[in-house]
């Protein structure tokens, strides 16, 4: 019989694949649960080696399914406890039942009790009317409810206390606590806002708010819930959202709940790029973190989608290389079965997962690179996001590991700081920028990230070689290398497309990269061929790229281009720049399209894992079909000796090596985890 976790360092209780078990029902489905097996459906979760699945107590209909005085159960489920009978089959096949319910959408609620509703700021209800392509209108709209509304507040405390009264609580999964983006100016909400100074409409104000929100309803119900169960794991489900100021967004909420979880399935809006910088970002909060994808072909509730084997495993292998736990979205029929495509699915991929969990015990990251998160209120998300997206990319193309940073985040453990686009300074950052290159780190920093002389920017950096003077009066324009820096770019005119700054270079600043301006901007009566002007023979006088001591500015949105079109030169040139500061990567050799996440045992060894799967654009998401192959790639480390191995897990014979010292990989597919032992002082 499994027993819930005995204490608070563990709220997984060492269980690390679990599954998230929708069961959302509208109350005009008859026939719930007429084919229900509760210890069928543990033993089939079992024989997927699933160890873990969240079971529902209420669903975003506001249907209850349990007998409750507080919750309206579904009116089908005839006095039937399916929480209760679930939690017990589970608990008999020693697999953990954390339990879900939720908090800001409810639709019977929004229906009969329309007081409790989120406004806003025109008097409207908050609503979402579109499906979660976020693009489509759709009948059936996501009402907001106001938790901080008292009533509300005391209805949810009388169904948390009936659940955790009545049932063996191993966690609880708190769903949506969520403000709408115009809202909450409710009279319960905009009471609470006055009594804290946070009644302004500008966006600063609203994260404000909506952060000091959820913390104080999370801080309410935490308590509630260690009241009874000390050692219960808590999560409190709502947008992942991360700002340079540490005190905003996600990690507002953080204090009140045991782990993170990372809601993040590629095929849905988040993307393939949405996982891993969150995933970075959270992983040195120091608390346990899951990944949460789905098997469905595109998103929730997505009944017969079922995404390709190959794209699961990818999803599932990169959370566990970066030292997460897994979470798979499915949803159960309202009759009570599951998709027995999916199980087959999450069963093979679960298999590999529990054989490769001992690879990664006990291992830890140790990247060299920080990326400061460019998010602030005042900012276009849009582009924030594409400028984070943009320094990952190129980090993880490049095979360099990196960590997402705020303004509370420790740099001492890194060797490189990169400032990315449009990034607002906190004065606490400044701070922190200004002693860790003191301390001898180096900066690499792009456009007005930092840059002194920006208009509007408060703090910036008095190391970064150049000053703000305009934007750059004509755009698109051109890079130009200069040979000393990168031969392979000297007289090659390369376009950089989004604007850049004209800034002065400081004293003593090495131009590296010089820009070259197009022969005239294009306008309606001013323009050449199809697009812009070519570039005109001679330099402008504008550096591009500028170094200092220990810091490499760059003067266009070099991570926002990266991001949307994918430069070569960009590539490179930045590349270069960062051997320049902090000296060649690692890891080498390695096509750009393997993903490497290394991680380091306590005795030293190196626990390499490599993958290779690439994503193909069909329709309007990205799909992983295939396995790609190893078969003909070398790797080469940087700090090898005649008595380094490399060894695939599970196999005692070492890699070959080629007269150059580069090891030759195997033909496997997917994933290799690598062992590499007696590396040299690096």
């Amino acid at each position: 019989m499994f027993k819930p976790t005995q204490g608070p360092g563990d709220p997984f209780s060492g269980r690390f694949r679990q599954i998230h078990l929708d069961f959302h029902n509208s109350p005009h489905l008859a026939d719930l649960l007429a084919d229900f097996d509760p210890r069928d459906l543990a033993r089939r979760f079992k024989a997927a080696h699933v160890d873990s699945v969240v079971v529902f107590a209420k669903c975003v209909h506001g249907m209850g399914y349990y007998p409750s005085t507080i919750v309206t159960p579904h009116p089908a489920l005839g006095g039937r406890d399916f929480l209760g009978e679930l939690i017990e089959a589970l608990h008999a096949e020693d697999i953990r039942a954390p339990i879900y319910t939720i908090v800001g959408w409810e639709e019977h609620l929004a229906q009969t009790r329309p007081e409790w509703m989120q406004l806003t700021s025109d008097g409207n209800f908050a609503q979402l009317d579109t499906a979660s392509d976020n693009e489509t209108l759709i009948p059936g709209r996501y009402r907001f409810l106001n938790f901080l509304h008292p009533d509300y507040q005391e209805y949810f405390a009388a169904h948390l206390d009936e659940l955790l009264t009545r049932y063996p609580v191993d966690g609880l999964f708190i769903d949506m606590l969520v403000v709408h983006p115009k809202a909450d100016w409710s009279e319960t909400a905009v009471t609470w806002r006055e009594k804290r100074g946070l009644l302004g409409e500008d966006p600063i104000t609203h994260a404000r708010f909506e952060a000091r929100a959820q913390a104080e309803f999370a801080e309410r119900f935490t308590r509630q819930i260690r009241d009874r169960h000390p050692h219960a794991a808590v999560f409190y489900n709502s947008e992942n959202r991360l700002f340079t100021d540490g005190a905003l967004g996600v990690r507002a909420r953080a204090a009140h709940q045991t782990h993170f979880e990372i809601e993040s399935l590629p095929t849905g809006f988040w993307g393939y790029h949405h996982f891993p910088r969150v995933a970075r970002a959270l992983w040195r909060e120091g608390k346990p973190w899951l990944s949460m994808t789905g098997r469905f072909q595109r998103m929730w509730g997505d009944f017969g989608g079922l995404k390709p084997l190959e794209a699961l495993e990818f999803e599932c292998f990169r959370a566990q290389a970066l030292g997460g736990a897994n979470s798979i979205g499915d949803q159960l029929h309202p009759r009570g079965l599951l998709d027995p495509g999916a199980m087959r699915h999450i069963g093979e991929v679960y298999a590999q997962c529990a054989a490769a969990e001992p690879f990664y015990v006990g291992t830890e990251a140790r990247p060299a690179i920080a990326i400061v998160c460019p998010h602030d209120p005042s900012l276009r998300e849009s582009e924030t996001t594409e400028s984070e997206e943009g320094a990952l990319m190129l980090c993880q193309e490049a095979h360099r590991d990196c960590a997402i940073v705020t303004d509370a985040t420790d740099l001492s453990p890194f060797r490189l700081v990169i400032l990315p686009d449009e990034l607002r300074l906190t004065p606490a950052l400044r701070a922190r920028l200004e002693a860790f290159h003191a301390a001898g780190g180096a900066i690499l920093a792009s456009h007005r990230a930092g840059l002194p002389g920006v208009p509007g920017a408060e703090e910036s950096c008095a190391f970064i070689p150049a000053r703000w003077r305009r934007p750059a009066a004509e755009f698109p324009h051109y890079w130009r290398a200069r040979p000393a820096f990168d031969p392979a770019w000297d007289g090659v005119d390369r376009v950089i497309y989004l604007r850049g700054a004209e800034v002065e270079p400081s004293a003593g600043a090495e131009t590296l990269v010089d820009r070259v301006r197009p022969y005239f901007q294009r306008t309606d009566l001013h323009w050449c061929s199809h697009f812009q002007s070519p570039p005109r023979p001679e330099v402008s006088g504008l550096a591009a790229v500028l170094a200092g001591e220990r810091c490499v500015y760059f003067a266009d949105p070099i991570f926002r281009e990266y991001r949307r079109h994918g430069s070569q030169a960009i590539r490179d040139i930045w590349r270069r720049a960062v051997a320049r500061l902090i000296g060649e990567p690692e890891l080498g050799g390695l096509p750009s399209t393997v993903r490497a996440y290394p991680r380091f045992a306590a005795d030293g060894e190196l626990r390499l894992t490599l993958l290779h799967y690439v994503a193909k654009r069909k329709g309007r998401i990205d799909l992983i079909e295939e396995r790609m192959g190893f078969a003909g790639e070398t790797l080469r480390l940087a700090n090898t000796g005649a008595s380094t191995r490399v060894r695939v897990d599970g196999d005692d014979k070492a890699l070959e090596r080629d007269a150059d010292g580069a090891f030759r990989l195997p033909s496997a597919k997917g994933r290799l985890l690598l062992r590499i032992s007696s590396l040299a002082p690096g």
